[in-house]
């Protein structure tokens, strides 16, 4: 999940970036590429940079960060619980925020990796958080060397590999986690993430669709790529559901790029007002100053059309 070329495009796309914490990714890395934020933009020219965008794509990193959100920097602080809840805290490594989404039960596999593995991970993680991609990649794949059904490795490899525009390798490795484990929700949203960055739409919803297969609860993030798909797709009604649902599971307000995703589909569907009401509601929430000024340029743009009408 650096909004640069970053984890919910490129300045006509959508998706995402890390979240705040030891093992945080940015949004600012792909400009918003295929994202909301986790990097940033959907319409062309002004809704070029405003539009929705990968997760991974928007988020800001922490330390220097992955994805598609866009959040102030803060300083990053090891997370000294690691090694007493690994399995739940390898996931604060990834774009999207998980720790509301916690299945009430743990693959026996996930529970088998071995202590150097998870240390060469806690390494991928740090290291991909300072945006050292090259080295953070080796840290990623010794991991996996070290236990080859490491499902949450494979996702760290498949985020770091997209960071580094390695695109069919990123591919790879989110399908091989999901073959280690077919319950395993970041698998499903790592692929959903990468699809997202490269604008295929087709794919994004069918990875979107199997992490709702998952029922995991409290997990807006498939709602927030299906909706991506269908407006890429022409489909705002449908768009509008999913991502609806998605802002409603975000209680907390998380993700500020669910309001923006939904001003570009209300301003699709030729709702000025509901659009911008989702806007003055993204800009409530801390997030990227890049995706921030664009968001008030669309905004203004906006209330303009309005005022003459």
């Amino acid at each position: 999940m650096k909004a640069t070329r970053k984890s919910l495009g490129s300045p006509c796309s959508s998706v995402m970036t890390r979240q705040p914490n030891s093992c945080q990714l940015k949004r600012d890395r792909y400009s918003l590429s295929a994202v909301l934020s986790w990097k940033q933009g959907l319409l062309c020219g002004l809704a070029m940079v405003v539009s929705v965008m990968p997760l991974c794509a928007q988020k800001t990193r922490y330390s220097p960060s992955f994805g598609a959100g866009g959040k102030p920097s803060v300083n990053v602080v090891r997370n000294s619980t690691f090694n007493t809840n690994p399995t739940a805290d390898e996931e604060t490594c990834f774009p999207w925020k998980l720790a509301a989404v916690r299945p009430t039960t743990v693959s026996i596999t996930r529970l088998k990796v071995p202590p150097n593995a998870r240390d060469e991970f806690e390494k991928a993680c740090d290291t991909s958080n300072k945006n050292k991609f090259g080295e953070a990649e080796q840290h990623a794949r010794s991991a996996i060397d070290k236990f080859r059904d490491y499902s949450a490795a494979w996702v760290m490899l498949g985020v770091i590999l997209e960071e580094q525009h390695k695109t069919q390798e990123a591919r790879h490795a989110c399908s091989h986690a999901a073959a280690i484990d077919a319950t395993y929700l970041p698998a499903s949203l790592c692929a959903a993430e990468v699809s997202a960055r490269n604008r295929e739409w087709e794919q994004v919803l069918n990875a979107a669709d199997l992490a709702l297969d998952l029922k995991s609860e409290g997990d807006p993030y498939a709602y927030y790529y299906r909706a991506m798909a269908y407006l890429h797709m022409n489909n705002p009604v449908e768009a509008k559901k999913s991502a609806l649902q998605a802002v409603e599971i975000d209680v907390n307000h998380d993700e500020p790029s669910f309001y923006l995703l939904l001003a570009q589909i209300y301003e699709r569907e030729g709702d000025s007002a509901n659009a911008i009401a989702q806007l003055q509601q993204f800009l409530k929430h801390p997030t990227d100053r890049q995706q921030e000024d664009a968001a008030k340029r669309f905004l203004a743009k906006l209330e303009s059309q309005q005022s003459t009408k």
